[in-house]
């Protein structure tokens, strides 16, 4: 265990070390991208197409608040899909356990993630205060993001290695959850019941719980989201580890 995690996180340190390199920017893209795709959606939904949340800074703040989950999110199980064929060399020579493979992309995500909501904070301190839920809230729903991510992440990698055309399959998925997702608006109207079975309903409801204040999702949504991350943990989990004995037939 102890050989597993060292490793770990150099894999992790390799890869962050690795995603800016012979970039001008470098770490500045991290920013620079997030940020102007905010300053988009912002202003479509601010003047063009305005949402009930409120104008200005409240709507701003809504939104980054659910964007930047949903960037680790999408980048995470994007990029966790290929990482055995793209380790292919170190899945063949390397005696590792590959599941530590699709954990690192999924990682490496959430390390982004957490700079950015320490420096969506402090700028809100600036004109809403020090939310104070934010050190006991953030971090549960951190944790609990990854532990879904992961377990998506693994059936995602494990069936890439057969179906290559599953990377296609995946834009076209994440576009619909994007938009099925309380991000860009509440989970409100009509169509409230569609956000009702999504599981990044209540993840999100945490995260704005904890940086905005808001009201935390009821209880069983979250015991749901547990029951769903758990179920798909153990089920992506038990295929990975079968189809692991042909990877490095395949690949």
């Amino acid at each position: 265990m102890t050989r597993d995690l060292n490793l770990l996180r150099e894999l992790i340190k390799r890869d962050l070390a690795a995603r800016f390199t012979g970039s001008g920017l470098g770490l500045f893209w991290a920013i620079l991208q997030p940020a102007a795709l905010v300053g988009v959606y912002w202003f479509v939904f601010s003047f063009m197409i305005p949402t009930k949340v409120g104008g200005g800074d409240t709507y701003l703040y809504f939104l980054i608040s659910g964007l930047i989950p949903w960037f680790a999110i999408s980048e995470g199980l994007t990029r966790s899909m290929t990482s055995i064929v793209e380790n292919g060399p170190m899945v063949r020579r390397i005696p590792l356990r590959s599941e530590l493979l699709v954990i690192v992309p999924n990682a490496s995500a959430a390390v982004f993630e957490v700079i950015a909501f320490i420096l969506f904070t402090i700028a809100m301190t600036f004109t809403r205060g020090w939310p104070h839920a934010v050190l006991l809230l953030l971090p549960v729903a951190i944790a609990l993001q990854l532990f879904l991510q992961i377990a998506i992440a693994l059936a995602l990698a494990a069936t890439y290695v057969f179906l290559r055309d599953l990377g296609q399959v995946l834009g076209f998925v994440l576009a619909i959850v994007f938009y099925l997702s309380p991000i860009l608006y509440p989970a409100a109207g009509r169509f409230q019941v569609l956000f009702s079975f999504n599981p990044l309903t209540p993840l999100l409801g945490l995260f704005r719980a904890a940086v905005l204040g808001a009201a935390l999702p009821p209880a069983t949504s979250i015991v749901l989201l547990l029951f769903v991350a758990a179920v798909l943990f153990v089920a992506s989990f038990s295929f990975f580890r079968r189809a692991q004995r042909v990877f490095a037939d395949l690949i």
